[in-house]
Formats: structure tokens, sequence, C-alpha cells
């Protein structure tokens, strides 16, 4: 190996026969270090029973700052970064040297990469929709390069693409000011300023799509921006407002699900359960194929729990069970349709839930909470009930 590159995995083999112990396949061990002070141990597996070949992989993960011993062998990481050195050793314990061991050590570099600049450039177009177009990828390209580096934390150089992208897009108004450029141009200057935290000038880009052109393509998803915007600067109640323009404008957008789960779990958090109850149903009605179905259905359980209405709470709980059976959120309904049974006051309810749960769901975390509920002297009494109308 004479480089590897972050964000790709570096595959390790070991031939040692020694290392052949058992008839299943054994482990072996290598110390991987990185100059930036990374320092983990990563376990190598036996191809087979007895082949003498061990390997194994690990992924490198980009951080300026590791963290040594912090490694997972399941799903094995190093952190390095670009222009890092990683060294690989292994000891056979059993080498047929004088000293009886042997060191076999490995360095590895990684690929400092390359620097790229997006710049625009001088030719002079004849079609103006073929200059605007390669603005925009100027633009975009901009764009891309700020999520790349706000992945690896580079947080100067993601500001840096930013600002330079706001600038294409200022271009391209000054030199081509057609108003059937305005939505594009203003959607990704939202989406600008919206990331550089400026959600006034991001609020008033998006403004200018939603007011002015309504019925553009991007019109939905500026709407949704525009809330977005209130809601991460704090402002809920004017988000909650644009939220709602939303539902009621584009009733058929596919953007109105997430919407709808954003204002029920607002009010779930400043502890309106009812209202969040009611917003989370009518969600299910409207989507109950959507993928965070059963996340909503289980989260409008708990609000009514949260609400005191233990046996609406125990009713839905039920009723998720029955219609997402195979959820991984299953024994978890279980165990609050028995909680809210028990609260409410009904125990025959309550037992059933709770036995359901431990027997169907034995290996589960919840179970175990189930299997305590059902030593509650009112538990023991629903058991006893239970075994005199079997005899």
């Amino acid at each position: 190996v004479v480089a590897v590159h972050v964000g790709e995995r570096l595959f390790l083999k070991v031939v040692d026969a020694d290392l052949d112990l058992t008839p299943d396949r054994d482990k072996a061990k290598v110390r991987i270090r990185t100059k930036r002070g990374e320092e983990e141990t990563v376990e190598l597996e036996e191809t087979l029973g007895h082949s003498g070949v061990f390997t194994g992989s690990v992924l490198l993960k980009p951080s300026e700052k590791p963290t040594a011993g912090n490694i997972k062998q399941e799903t094995p990481e190093i952190e390095c970064f670009f222009g890092d050195t990683i060294e690989i050793l292994y000891v056979d314990e059993r080498a047929s040297s004088s000293e009886g061991r042997l060191e076999s050590l490995i360095t590895v570099a990684v690929v400092i990469g390359t620097d790229g600049k997006v710049q625009a450039f001088s030719k002079t177009f004849a079609n103006e929709a073929l200059a605007v177009e390669t603005q925009f990828h100027i633009a975009e390209s901009h764009f891309e390069l700020f999520k790349s580096h706000q992945a690896i934390n580079r947080e100067t150089e993601a500001r840096a693409d930013l600002e330079s992208g706001r600038r294409v897009l200022r271009e391209v108004i000054e030199d081509y000011p057609n108003p059937k450029y305005t939505p594009r141009v203003s959607y990704l200057l939202g989406q600008f300023a919206q990331e550089l935290k400026q959600y006034g000038e991001a609020v008033q880009a998006y403004q200018t799509i939603v007011k002015q052109f309504p019925d553009h393509v991007l019109a939905p998803e500026a709407q949704f921006k525009l809330a977005q915007c209130y809601e991460e600067a704090g402002e809920f109640n004017q988000a909650l407002e644009a939220y709602v323009t939303l539902a009621a404008t584009y009733p058929k957008h596919p953007l109105i699900s997430s919407v709808m789960i954003r204002i029920s779990e607002h009010f779930y958090k400043v502890e309106n359960f009812k209202i969040a109850a009611q917003v989370g149903e009518k969600y299910l009605d409207k989507f109950n194929t959507d993928k965070l179905a059963s996340k909503m259905a289980f989260r409008v359980g708990q609000c009514y729990y949260k609400d005191k209405q233990y046996t609406k709470a125990a009713e839905t709980f039920e009723q998720f069970v029955k219609q997402f059976r195979d959820d991984p959120l299953g024994p978890d309904a279980l165990f609050w349709a028995g909680e809210s049974f028990r609260t409410a006051g009904n125990m025959k309810k309550a037992f059933q839930n709770y036995n359901k749960c431990r027997w169907d769901f034995p290996a589960s975390e919840i179970a175990k909470y189930a299997r305590g509920r059902l030593a509650l002297p009112e538990m023991l009494r629903q058991f006893e009930e239970a075994t005199n109308l079997e005899k």
C-alpha cells in the first residue's frame, strides 16, 4: 500500500500459521497509530477454520483531533486526516527468532488531497439561457463544496464557499435582470443565507418567491424553507403560521407530511399534548403509509398518556400493535398499553398487555420492565385469577 484516502476503507491481512489455535476462526490483533495521536487495536478474523490467514478492514474517518482508544470492533474506524501517516504494527508472539517474538511494521501515507477552485470565466455566450444556466451551475457547485467542507468540519472554507456562491448569484441578477430567473436566484440566495444563519435575508429571499411567483414549481419549497427559517430563529408562532399557509395553499404537496410532523413535535415539546395528538391523528389519516407513520402513531399514544387520558392512550398503543405489528416499537407499545391500562385502573387489560410483551418479545429491553410490572401485587392477583379460571 502506497497511500490511502480519507473516507475509504483500509484493508488488512496477516498471514501467521502459528496463530491458528482452534478449529474455529481465530483472531489476530494489529495496532494502528497515526501521527495525530490516534491509537487503536483492531481484530482481524481468520478466513477459514485452519487457514492461518487473518483479514479485516477499517474505515478512515476524517478528524483533525482523534480520540485514542474509542474503536468499536463491530464497525472499526480509524480517525485520521489529510497528510497524516498511519503505522500498522503486528507482533508475532510465536516467531522462530532468538527473542521468540517478531514485530512487523508498515507505514501508510494518507493522501493530502488537492485544492479545487470554482471560478466564473470570461467567455461571452451568444445564448443568454446558456450563460445563466452556467452561472447557476457554478453557484450550485459552491454549495456542494460548502457541504463537503462542512462534513469535515472546515468551517472557514465552508463559509467562504457560501459567500462565493452568493456573489455569483448576485452577478446573475445584475447581468441578466430578467424576472423569469428571479425564483431560482432567490431560492439559492435563501439557501445560502439560511446556512449562514442570516435568517432575515433568507426570509426575504423566500418571500420574494411565494409572493411574486406563487405558481412557480419552487414556491412550495420556498414556503417550507420560509417556515424553517422562522423555526430556526426561534420564532415559532410565525413558523407555525407559515407551515399552516403551506398546508392550505399546497394541500397535496409531498412536504405536507413533514410539516404536520414538525407542528406536532412543536406542541409536544411545549407540553400541549392535546394539540400534538390531534395533529398527529390528522397526519395518520392522510399519511398512514408514510415511512414515519409508525413513529407518529406511537407519539400520539405518548401524547394521550402525558395528557392523563390513560384509557385513550392504552387504546392507541393497542391499535399501534395491530397496525404496526413488526415495527421495532411494537414491544414498547405493548408495555405502554399495559402501563396506561394499569394507571387507568383496568388491571385485567394491563396484565394482558404486560404478559403479551414478555411472551412475544422476550429478548427486548422493554420486556424486562414488563416482567417487573408483572411482579406487582395487583398483577399477581390477575395471574391467580387467570389460573383459577383455567382449573
